[in-house]
């Protein structure tokens, strides 16, 4: 056998010896791998194919694409390789590698006979000394180079580059650097250098011409610049590359690179100015917080609008037999009725029928309203379970389905984790505080662009790039502005964010309300009362009028459960009437909080009148009263009469104590009983007193 032909200075197998290695047998799979393409016709003149392998294979970008093409268990093994000395692995170094523990003997020699044939290994012996002639695979050195070089290109690349930290992790891997600095040092240097004072001035001490560039990359572009985005700009200075990227990375504020996000599943690919994280994380917080005279010009709230407006469309349900088509879309007729019941001017950013939408959509994902046999919706156990929540627990679970809610256009894969990045950074903001608009969304686009790796997103897009399945659509700046456009379309209608807009009616700021800051964990400033002045005046008209307090989210809440609201100019307007009561009392509300609610926040005494006519319009309602004793009392001895009679509720009963009332067997919690008789269709409240 004729030796191989080495490289002097390191042993290794050379890419000309590898090709003479290769069977002819092999050569036409070898050709339509290398190619890119499966079906493409193999030239008949061998000499041709040979060289135009070899010359593929010495190209660092086809090399770089046609690995992308590997499976996972194909790159893990060249990955050992790489780390070996001379690109070489034994089958008992292959066979105890740690990532490839998962693979079956079988499997591991099927996949080193597959790169064989695409000519990525070579068979051959081991060099070792103590493993000399044990059988072995080794990649040509000049192809490993190549590929060393990408791989290590790729290795925690997005980090590197998108962040400070990266950037001088990367600088120390120079031994030379890091022999000189250690580690202690490094990451004090990191300490000295992110601190928002420290990047500022590095920012100040440009010159003025690119110093201009990085604070308009900032602002406008939360820190990503391409050429091809800049050249369209009106600006008179050309790009300047590699001479701004060279000042940038000597001032560590950023740099200029050819960026390639495209394996993520981005549209990305072009030169690109890059400012670090942590350097457009200080700027952004020297100029995102708007103070006189940038204080918006309109300011827009809904406050708890959204779970009001459930309340009301699942009343809606109630009352009427809402049909569906076969497609199961509500009628157009029954829509424009139900958008009519919803609270009048969702702002600037939706329409009533966005609104109703986004709730036709939760509350079928919620299960709050089920599908009958006659095509119509009907109230669920878990929309009456839903009534009895808490805002803050309506509040969350509208949070959650909106985090990941497809939107057209956008990237789900993408937008679902910067959606969590962005509630997570929205709790380190100041409640009651404008910000810029752009700043958080900003903020979390950059924080994931830093976590690609870390979150292995390259794995999700990778094989569906590689079979042509999928094609990115959201570049950087697209994924930005679609979550913004969720904080003006979701979080804003959730009432978790307030929207302010300049003099030209754009918006421009936001900020987190007390509702938001409650909902995130977040201290909102405000002095804790003990107890207060009630905000309620209760007329004898029914009219209940709210004098606003600026933390009054929870009593409206309650409210609009038993009430309708009416004019919002200054204070809130809500008027108490027969269809309230009873819409309120079905879904799921006691009669004892109604009363609760108005007189532990009214002024003045609730007018008796009132106070009697809503105990009178729940007992018309068919509402029964459930004792400790297990004793089901009513003033309707009709009702009571039908209600013993039920086939659902006859079983329960143990002895009838007249006309108004009956015991039921003992067994599981009043609580339990209580459900159960309300899933049956009575109004059965529990009696604590």
């Amino acid at each position: 056998m004729k030796p191989p032909e080495n490289d002097k200075r390191n042993g290794r197998l050379s890419l000309n010896e590898a090709l003479q290695r290769v069977r002819e047998s092999d050569w036409p799979e070898m050709y339509r791998f290398w190619c890119g393409q499966k079906h493409a016709r193999v030239p008949e003149d061998a000499v041709f194919v040979r060289r135009q392998v070899g010359e593929w294979m010495l190209d660092g970008k086809h090399v770089a694409a046609r690995l992308q093409a590997l499976g996972r268990k194909h790159t893990s093994i060249l990955e050992q390789h790489l780390d070996a000395p001379r690109f070489q692995c034994t089958v008992p170094e292959l066979a105890n590698a740690r990532p490839l523990s998962y693979l079956s003997s079988y499997d591991l020699e099927a996949a080193l006979t597959q790169l064989v044939r695409l000519g990525f290994l070579v068979e051959s012996k081991s060099t070792n000394a103590q493993e000399y002639g044990t059988r072995a695979w080794t990649i040509p050195g000049e192809l490993g180079e190549l590929l060393i070089r990408h791989v290590r290109a790729r290795e925690r690349r997005a980090f590197d580059v998108f962040s400070l930290r990266g950037y001088l992790d990367k600088l120390y891997d120079d031994p030379a650097r890091a022999a000189r600095t250690p580690p202690s040092r490094q990451r004090e240097m990191y300490k000295l250098y992110s601190n928002d004072t420290a990047a500022v001035a590095r920012v100040e001490r440009l010159a003025p011409e690119l110093r201009a560039i990085v604070e308009k990359a900032i602002l406008e572009f939360g820190g990503i610049l391409t050429k091809s985005l800049y050249e369209r700009m009106d600006t008179p200075v050309p790009w300047g590359g590699r001479r701004w990227g060279h000042v940038l990375e000597e001032s560590l504020v950023g740099t200029v690179e050819r960026l390639d996000l495209t394996h993520f599943g981005i549209q990305h690919n072009d030169e690109t100015l890059l400012i670090f994280n942590e350097v457009a994380l200080a700027w952004l917080r020297r100029v995102a917080v708007p103070g006189d005279p940038d204080q918006p010009h309109d300011e827009a709230s809904l406050g708890v609008n959204l779970v009001s407006n459930i309340t009301r469309f699942l009343g809606f349900l109630i009352d009427h037999h809402v049909r569906f088509t076969v497609r199961g879309e509500i009628f157009k007729t029954t829509e424009k009725r139900l958008q009519e019941e919803l609270i009048p001017n969702p702002g600037r950013e939706l329409s009533r029928n966005e609104v109703l939408e986004f709730i036709q959509a939760f509350t079928r994902h919620a299960h709050l309203i089920e599908s009958t046999g006659e095509r119509t919706f009907a109230f669920s156990a878990q929309g009456r379970a839903w009534e009895n929540q808490d805002l803050e627990h309506k509040l969350r679970s509208l949070l959650e389905y909106s985090m990941d809610e497809r939107i057209p256009g956008a990237e789900n894969f993408h937008q679902a984790r910067m959606r969590r990045i962005l509630v997570r950074l929205l709790k380190r903001v100041e409640p009651l505080v404008w910000y810029d608009l752009m700043y958080v969304p900003f903020l979390a686009r950059n924080t994931y662009l830093c976590s690609l790796d870390e979150l292995d997103v390259e794995s999700h897009f990778g094989s569906r790039m590689v079979q042509g399945q999928y094609t990115p659509n959201e570049d950087p700046q697209r994924m930005a502005w679609n979550l913004v456009n969720w904080v003006r379309h979701r979080l804003y209608l959730l009432g978790i964010v307030d929207l302010g807009y300049d003099r030209s009616g754009r918006p421009v700021a936001m900020r987190l309300t007390r509702v938001g800051a409650r909902l995130l964990g977040v201290s909102d400033g405000s002095p804790i009362q003990a107890s207060r002045v009630g905000n309620l005046v209760v007329t004898p008209d029914f009219e209940v009028v709210l004098f606003p307090t600026g933390d009054d989210a929870e009593l409206v809440h309650d409210l609009d459960r038993f009430c309708a609201r009416g004019s919002q100019s200054g204070v809130l307007h809500f008027s108490i009437s027969e269809k309230s009561v009873h819409r309120a009392l079905v879904e799921g509300m006691y009669l004892r909080r109604i009363l609760e609610t108005l007189e532990m926040h009214s002024r003045t005494p609730v007018p008796q009148n009132v106070l009697f006519s809503i105990r009178s319009w729940a007992a018309r309602a068919g509402l029964m009263h459930l004792g400790k004793d297990h004793v089901v009392t009513c003033d309707d001895p009709d009702l009571m009469k039908r209600f013993s009679h039920d086939p659902g509720v006859r079983p329960l009963i143990a002895e009838t104590l007249g006309e108004a009332r009956v015991r039921l067997r003992p067994g599981g919690t009043l609580k339990r009983l209580t459900s159960l008789l309300r899933d049956l269709g009575f109004l059965v409240e529990l009696d604590e007193a």
